[in-house]
């Protein structure tokens, strides 16, 4: 059995990404910087593309990694793919590729299933394929086919109001998913109504959460972006104080 520590993961993204889109402060918070900060050594790498070994080193040490991958036109994936096998095949870590939006963006402008099925075929065995998905994304009447050529599930509740929903949300995730693995996002700003969370909200997200993977409906919860983790958010404050109390208890 591990501990809560070891099923959380940190959303990382490139220094200051998130402050021109949103009217943050400007950060300086590097993702190993909030790694280090939180105290927890997993990561989906989100917006450095194309990754290199410059990008990897600052997080060599983390026990697992997910990469994200952009499509070229037409939903071409070889070029943007080769290197993150190259990284996979160089450091265990790199467990596989993460779509982000995949279910807002790509199916939106017209990918099929098939699309996932090639680009499945063509990475190696021993490499993962995630996709990003939403709550909002479960009212795609195809969804499942989609869900069906991933190893496993990066699932967000977009909207801070529709969080006393969550396990509802998770429960259908899975049903289409079939069961994989699923990490819970969660985000410590309400990115939908762009207005920050309460620590209240921060605690109820958490608690609802942990409960989740205490019962195996997900296996960690991923805490979103490195890029705002320095700029006073009082649910970034209540989430590393909560690390700090209970990361080490039994999950």
């Amino acid at each position: 059995m591990g501990t809560i520590r070891d099923a959380l993961w940190l959303w990382g993204t490139k220094v200051n990404t998130l402050s021109p889109y949103y009217g943050f402060p400007e950060s300086r918070m590097t993702i190993g910087g909030g790694l280090r900060s939180f105290g927890i050594d997993q990561a989906m790498m989100c917006g450095l593309l194309p990754p290199t070994e410059d990008e990897h080193r600052p997080v060599a040490g983390c026990r697992r990694l997910l990469w994200e991958m952009s499509f070229d036109e037409g939903f071409a994936f070889e070029r943007p793919l080769a290197p993150i096998i190259d990284l996979h095949r160089a450091h265990p870590n790199v467990e596989g590729v993460l779509l982000d939006d995949f279910t807002t963006t790509e199916i939106n402008r017209g990918a099929r299933p098939e699309v996932l099925a090639r680009m499945r075929a063509a990475m190696p065995a021993t490499m993962k394929l995630w996709i990003v998905a939403y709550s909002m994304s479960l009212r795609i009447p195809d969804l499942a086919d989609y869900f069906a050529h991933a190893d496993g599930i990066s699932f967000w509740v977009w909207n801070a109001r529709e969080l006393p929903g969550m396990a509802e949300y998770v429960a259908r995730c899975s049903e289409l998913s079939g069961g994989k693995p699923t990490v819970l996002g969660a985000y410590m700003y309400d990115f939908g109504e762009q207005k920050p969370l309460a620590a209240a909200q921060m605690e109820a997200q958490v608690e609802t959460g942990i409960e989740l993977v205490r019962g195996g409906a997900c296996e960690g919860m991923c805490f979103l972006a490195s890029s705002i983790m320095d700029i006073g958010l009082e649910a970034v404050g209540w989430t590393r104080g909560w690390i700090a109390r209970c990361g080490d208890e039994p999950i």
